[in-house]
């Protein structure tokens, strides 16, 4: 009697995840990724942990929000696989990358591609995507809370992507400086977000660091768990903004 094979396990930090595989149309590439089976799940696992192995604060800090398909990740891979010119040969890193399906899409097209995240457990599943597509995605832990040792170990890049990166005051705060640092003197940076708080306070920021930004709004597929959609979602799409920072140092109407 055959078996049916078990499903691929992620080995974090602390915990194992459940993962499924997804097949993700972004621009004209094709991705295909492992992703943590059920965000819901592996809450409700680390809930089960607190005051036995971990406390709120761990439980908070190790909630596997890397391993999903977030609205803004999938409008900005979208859109960066739309401009195949914009990523090809260059230099590229991904901030809060989590899944890194920005990355991921900008290395298909090929890019040198860098990403950074502070979740402990993201390194494995990014590079287990980047095997599955073929490619190669250098990969620091850390992030927008110290600057200059991102731009230590990374350096800085023709190009700057980030997804949903400013969900909360005291990070938002750092967003624009931090972007900016990685970015090239003449470079570019693309930020992508659901329209949050936030967002247009660090849209601001970084005009006020002297770029000048262009819009597109885009609808993007949300996730599939309560975690990403929230409890009054009923529409299975979200607005996102994908907002591109040139430098002004750049002669507008550049190839983008």
């Amino acid at each position: 009697m055959n078996q049916r094979p078990s499903s691929p396990v992620l080995t974090g930090s602390r915990f194992a995840y459940p993962l499924r595989r997804v097949r993700e149309l972004c621009g004209g590439v094709v991705v295909e990724l492992d992703v943590v089976a059920s965000l819901d799940a592996a809450i409700d696992a680390l809930c089960d942990e607190v005051g036995r192995s971990i406390d709120d604060a761990e439980a908070l800090r190790l909630v596997p929000y890397f391993g999903t398909l977030w609205p803004a990740g999938r409008a900005l891979a979208a859109h960066v696989g739309e401009r195949p010119a914009l990523v090809r040969g260059r230099r590229v890193i991904e901030v809060g990358c989590g899944l890194g399906l920005p990355a991921l899409v900008a290395a298909r097209l090929g890019a040198h591609v860098l990403a950074c995240d502070a979740h402990p457990d993201v390194l494995a599943l990014l590079r287990r995507n980047a095997a599955l597509n073929d490619v190669v995605i250098a990969y620091h832990p850390g992030d927008v809370a110290d600057p200059d040792a991102l731009v230590a170990a990374l350096g800085t890049a023709d190009l700057v992507l980030a997804s949903d990166v400013a969900y909360e005051a005291g990070l938002a705060a750092r967003i624009a400086p931090a972007l900016a640092r990685l970015c090239r003197p003449g470079g570019r940076i693309l930020l992508a977000d659901p329209g949050r708080p936030l967002f247009q306070a660090t849209v601001n920021a970084l005009e006020a660091l002297g770029y000048r930004s262009e819009v597109e709004i885009r609808r993007a597929r949300r996730g599939d768990d309560s975690a990403t959609t929230g409890a009054a979602a009923t529409d299975s799409e979200q607005e996102v903004f994908v907002v591109s920072f040139e430098d002004r140092a750049v002669e507008p109407g550049s190839p983008q």
